[in-house]
């Protein structure tokens, strides 16, 4: 998983909820979350694991939004954090799954065969993928030996160690989250 980069600049389609419904699924996946310390602890971990964002916001409505691969090439998660675990998780699809996706929804429901499932597991190979997705946020990176994951910080008998037993197993965190940016940069914006 990393942060997407359209180098194709196809103009991917998706929401926060519609066909795939991910808020939803993050409240399964992730449990009874403190909103207030969600909004802090997930802005934390997505910056440590995956660098800066590289897609810009609303500034008035976000402070960050990160595009994520899945493992199913077109098929995006997208983790706007903010106060609530259920409205911090979208989706974007490549044109030609969002196509299909939109016609095999509108088929099913025209033959009266839509079925709102609860279990991501179930609905369908995308919504898989995504939960799939949203539960590989749970891995843990570190800042020094401080193990946390997008919903909080791990307990230390909540570690998995490595085979030899001699380090605990997380996610390389990125080699850009400690750089700084020169306030210079920001002037052309001021303007």
């Amino acid at each position: 998983m990393e942060q997407f980069v359209n180098t194709e600049k196809e103009k991917y389609r998706g929401a926060s909820m519609g066909v795939f419904d991910p808020g939803q699924d993050a409240k399964r996946i992730f449990g009874e979350i403190h909103d207030k310390t969600f909004y802090a602890t997930s802005c934390a971990y997505l910056l440590r694991r995956f660098g800066p964002a590289q897609r810009g916001c609303d500034p008035y409505k976000d402070l960050t939004w990160y595009v994520l691969t899945t493992q199913m090439e077109g098929v995006l998660l997208t983790v706007r954090p903010c106060c609530s675990v259920s409205t911090s998780f979208g989706y974007m699809l490549s044109p030609e799954i969002y196509e299909s996706t939109m016609k095999a929804e509108c088929d099913s429901r025209q033959k009266g065969e839509w079925v709102e499932a609860k279990d991501c597991e179930i609905r369908s190979p995308i919504a898989k993928v995504l939960c799939d997705a949203m539960k590989e946020l749970k891995e843990p990176v570190n800042v020094r030996d401080w193990y946390f994951n997008i919903v909080g910080r791990i307990k230390d008998c909540d570690l998995k160690i490595d085979d030899e037993g001699d380090s605990v197993v997380c996610v390389e965190y990125s080699k850009l989250a400690g750089y700084g940016i020169a306030p210079e940069y920001f002037d052309k914006f001021k303007e």
